[in-house]
């Protein structure tokens, strides 16, 4: 038998231990909830029916409601029967429209798309994805980008125009974790609550880039969406030297995007449809 001593230092190491777990993994999860994984998200699609989003860019900084369209994406969820879902985007660009204004307009009218798949298992892993960048004059792919999911390691290849865009890389993937191209975005992020972090992987379709970016939910704020002001998460994504935020309604439904490009900046605003409008807008007043 250990002595009394013995078997008091045990009980209050026990307890020091169980205090530490319980405030460090345990009440953080009660109170500000799991992030969104890739499970998550699709789970919490409720429809099927696409989703477009209308490309826009700001000219100047100090006015950013001031904004020229310059594109479409059009995103959508397709289940499988065996338990797989496809998430697929297209997109439809202005290259042209994009860079007016800067020194870096060739062309005063080029049209490009980005067109993306990614197929997630019924556990929720991302087990490939598939990224082309095309010109809509020719059916020549100018750049691609293909993932496949190799035990825990995600192995990624690029391949375009010139040496520098031909690249392989090999990164980590978590489970359920989030990989998406910067023009593709997301449909829903379920289950945010201020001071949340996560980390997704974000890829660039144009340079075949995969950065991870550190994400938290800011706070909570009122945006301007289909004519009344919307209450929503802001949810930042830090990565270098940029910083991305998505507007989320409190229902999960993504309503906008603010994409930081060099030398210009886009904004992807959900494009309102019936089956589209966050119950929690329904009874909110006009802006004004």
């Amino acid at each position: 038998m250990p002595s009394r001593f013995v078997s008091l230092s045990i009980l209050i190491y026990w307890s020091i231990a169980a205090f530490c777990l319980l405030t460090r993994e345990v009440i953080p999860e009660l109170t500000s909830g799991y992030p969104p994984d890739l499970r998550s998200i699709t789970l919490a699609a409720i429809s099927t029916k696409p989703v477009r989003w209308s490309i826009q860019v700001i000219d100047d900084s100090r006015f950013p409601d001031v904004r020229r369209v310059v594109g479409e994406a059009v995103t959508e969820i397709k289940r499988q029967h065996d338990g797989w879902v496809a998430l697929t985007s297209r997109v439809e660009i202005d290259a042209g429209g994009l860079l007016k204004g800067t020194a870096f307009l060739a062309r005063p009218s080029l049209r490009l798309g980005v067109d993306s798949l990614y197929r997630v298992e019924p556990t929720g892993d991302l087990q490939s994805f598939e990224i082309k960048v095309k010109s809509r004059e020719s059916p020549e792919t100018l750049i691609g980008v293909r993932g496949q999911l190799k035990g825990k390691k995600m192995e990624i290849v690029c391949k375009g125009p010139v040496p520098l865009l031909n690249k392989n890389l090999t990164v980590d993937y978590e489970p359920r974790s989030v990989f998406h191209d910067v023009l593709g975005p997301l449909d829903r992020l379920p289950g945010l609550h201020v001071g949340q972090r996560w980390e997704s992987r974000v890829i660039n379709p144009f340079t075949g880039q995969v950065d991870s970016v550190r994400v938290e939910v800011a706070r909570k704020g009122l945006i301007p969406w289909n004519g009344k002001q919307v209450r929503t998460f802001e949810v930042v994504q830090h990565t270098t030297p940029f910083a991305m935020r998505t507007w989320v309604s409190l229902d999960g439904v993504i309503l906008r995007q603010d994409v930081p490009f060099p030398f210009v900046r886009l904004v992807l605003e959900r494009r309102p449809g019936e089956e589209d409008v966050p119950p929690s807008t329904r009874s909110l007043v006009p802006a004004t």
